[in-house]
């Protein structure tokens, strides 16, 4: 039986879970396939359908403890198993062929709680464009969340939460590229958007904390080692909490 394999039947989920019981088998695939094999081709469609469902029910738990089993993928965008980066339409008919990732699903709805759990593993580090993350959280109607929660309770604190970590993360945020958009007729979600963007992100020099915060998970990141390998280090737990985006 394969590390991963092992390691899912020890999760505190049950074993009916349709997810675990997916994710097992896709580990345990045969290393030849033939023609109407019963192979991890066939399973695909369903996984990223129940990974829909995960992220609209918001349950952050199981998206971190998704993301603890697949994180050893995570660098390969190509592999099966790293789903973080399976593109799927979440709202109206899921599909592994077309659509968004997790990630700009969680910054579409403003789930603050699943949305800085992604950024702790470092996945908008390993975005090529993140300020497109920024942009979808600021300009991106609200009517996707009320289609799935059915309200529009906390959006906008949501949606301030989530530029305050997207700043924690980034060195750069580009001010002029929102204004652009807003001068196109786009609304912003919260009208006070710039508040909750420091101007070190954006014109004054970035604090020196900050780059070394910036430094140290990046050198963390290459070596597939976020967040637990902040834990490791040998410094007090106030720096461990930085390093970790918690303030």
């Amino acid at each position: 039986m394969s590390k991963s394999t092992k390691l899912c039947g020890k999760t505190s989920c049950p074993r009916s879970n349709i997810f675990c019981n997916l994710l097992d088998k896709i580990v345990k695939r045969p290393s030849l396939q033939f023609l109407g094999q019963w192979g991890y081709h066939c399973y695909e469609p369903r996984i990223y359908r129940s990974l829909a469902k995960i992220l609209r029910k918001g349950n952050p738990d199981f998206v971190e403890l998704l993301l603890k089993k697949t994180k050893d993928y995570v660098q390969d965008r190509s592999c099966n198993l790293a789903l973080i980066w399976r593109t799927f339409t979440p709202v109206y008919c899921p599909s592994p062929l077309s659509g968004i990732t997790p990630l700009f699903y969680v910054a579409q709805t403003r789930q603050s709680n699943i949305f800085k759990i992604l950024l702790q593993y470092g996945i908008l580090e390993r975005e090529k464009n993140p300020i497109n993350i920024v942009l979808t959280i600021v300009l991106y109607p609200s009517r996707v969340r009320v289609m799935v929660d059915r309200e529009l309770a906390d959006i906008h604190e949501d949606a301030k939460t989530c530029l305050v970590l997207c700043s924690r993360v980034l060195s750069v945020i580009s001010v002029k590229e929102i204004k652009t958009q807003l001068s196109l007729g786009r609304h912003p979600i919260i009208s006070n958007w710039f508040d909750y963007i420091p101007s070190t992100r954006y014109k004054d020099p970035c604090e020196l904390l900050h780059l070394c915060r910036l430094t140290i998970r990046n050198q963390l990141l290459t070596n597939n080692m976020l967040p637990d390998g902040i834990f490791s280090l040998l410094i007090p737990a106030r720096l461990q909490n930085y390093l970790n985006l918690e303030i």
